[in-house]
């Protein structure tokens, strides 16, 4: 790998401060705007479904970058950071001033590619700092983003009823203003990793592949697993994943090097993070939420959103202090214990869960357990594998495939147990959380493959053991 080196030392600190507003870009976009989507229906006189269309176009795109991710190591992380943020910073102000559904659609899928500044921010800081060091900086990096992802949802509601939702967007757009500029002067511009002609023909086939699948899976909770276009998208996904295999085959230029797919060391975390997250997912966002906040004649746990909503606070502040601890343990053991742990511990939760649904108090600490030590040690760990993982010759190649699992996993979750609740009765919910127990089972199953880190004072790739360029 071609090294990385910065213009000028700069601290740290800094570094991470830059690349937590660039996150923080995407993550307004993608998380603060649940609370006002009653509003934005409202006010655009947009009915729950074409909202839920539009939601689902934006998750596919998302997973289009995502798997373009690689693009990255040709035209330089900085300079793909620099687009996505700019793209964000335009959708925001679209949306803000946008008064037809046309015009908020087209503003929200220009900050779909945003998704990726958080995986690129975990390679930049692994280019540019200590072997040693880089898994306590990227637990640093994880916490600021659990921390922000724990708070956004209600600052979202208290802007929307303040201020209306359009403040949501431009909050947006100026912590975006911030972000562009301090990436334009903090971070080092890189060389290109990997220089040629580009694979667009694998590139095209390999994206529209994902965006059928996410898509298909999107909509499989309310068209139905049987409905001919949701078989029909994960058909066609199926089918255009494969041809994308036998493009990559073929080329002398590949975007993948397809051996890679058939090895333990690159399949075992994306397959984990693909079932962990569809059980994790299907959980946090769908059943517990429902659950909990059925009325009590009904069976549920009778409480307010409010109530809900502070009820969840402790979970994601444990996840805020985990995901940095276990970035020191990770510099001593490896990542590999990290997610195995934390599978394991989620996979608990949920059984814990699935048998004291007649408690609300007790489904409510499982569903703490849950959110903490899934978000702060297996999301930590599956992002810090993904950069250690990677083959050498295409850094990026593991992160961008995790980050595509992690849409897919949502998907998948969300429409498995939403077939399973379509009449919400106590034993209909109590089916749907053991699935969801049993795909984080099949989550656990593959962690145990993921391979041992013999390197565990580095817990990073071979590539960032070099020192030239790097920050103190």
């Amino acid at each position: 790998m071609t090294s990385l080196t910065p213009t000028r030392e700069r601290p740290v600190a800094l570094l991470i401060v830059v690349l937590f507003l660039a996150v923080a870009v995407n993550q307004i976009a993608a998380t603060m705007i649940f609370p006002a989507l009653p509003a934005i229906g409202m006010r655009l006189h947009a009915a729950p479904s074409a909202l839920s269309l539009s939601q689902s176009v934006a998750f596919a795109i998302a997973g289009l970058a995502a798997a373009a991710l690689p693009l990255s190591e040709r035209f330089g992380r900085k300079n793909v950071l620099l687009v996505v943020i700019t793209l964000g910073i335009l959708g925001s102000l679209l949306v803000a001033n946008s008064g037809t559904l046309v015009l908020f659609n087209i503003g929200r899928w220009m900050q779909a590619p945003g998704v990726i500044a958080l995986p690129l921010s975990f390679l930049i800081l692994r280019d540019h700092t200590p072997a040693d060091r880089y898994p306590i900086y990227l637990g640093w990096m994880s916490a600021l983003n659990l921390g922000a992802t724990g708070i956004d949802g209600a600052v979202g509601g208290w802007m929307t009823d303040t201020v209306g939702y359009q403040g949501i967007f431009w909050l947006g757009a100026a912590v975006g203003v911030l972000a562009l500029i301090g990436v334009a002067l903090v971070i080092p511009q890189g060389d290109a990793v990997r220089r040629g002609r580009i694979d667009w023909f694998g590139l095209v086939t390999m994206g529209a592949g994902v965006v059928l699948l996410s898509v298909g899976l999107g909509g499989a909770g309310n068209l139905g697993w049987t409905s001919p276009t949701t078989i029909g998208l994960l058909l066609g996904g199926v089918v255009l994943i494969a041809v994308f295999v036998l493009i990559e085959r073929a080329s002398s230029a590949p975007l993948v090097e397809v051996r890679h797919l058939a090895s333990r060391k690159t399949l075992s975390v994306p397959l984990a993070i693909l079932f962990g997250m569809a059980g994790f997912l299907a959980v946090y966002s769908l059943l517990a939420p429902f659950w909990l906040q059925l009325p009590a004649k009904a069976g549920g746990g009778g409480l307010t959103a409010t109530t809900y909503a502070l009820a969840t606070v402790p979970g994601t502040l444990l996840s805020f202090v985990l995901a940095p601890v276990l970035g020191a343990v990770a510099r001593k053991t490896g990542w590999r214990p990290v997610i195995v742990g934390g599978t394991l511990v989620s996979l608990l939760a949920l059984v814990g869960m699935t048998l004291s649904l007649k408690s609300p108090v007790m489904t409510l600490i499982f569903l703490g357990l849950l959110s903490a030590v899934f978000a702060g040690a297996t999301m930590t760990a599956a992002n810090g594998l993904g950069v250690m993982l990677s083959p050498a010759e295409s850094p990026a190649f593991l992160p961008g495939i995790v980050s595509v699992m992690f849409s897919i996993g949502a998907s998948l979750g969300t429409a498995v147990v939403g077939s399973l609740i379509a009449v919400p009765t106590p034993g209909a919910f109590t089916i749907a959380f053991a699935t969801a127990a049993g795909l984080m089972l099949v989550g656990f199953a593959f962690t145990l493959l993921v391979p041992r880190d013999r390197r565990k004072t580095a817990a990073t790739a071979p590539a960032a053991d070099q020192t030239e360029g790097q920050i103190a």
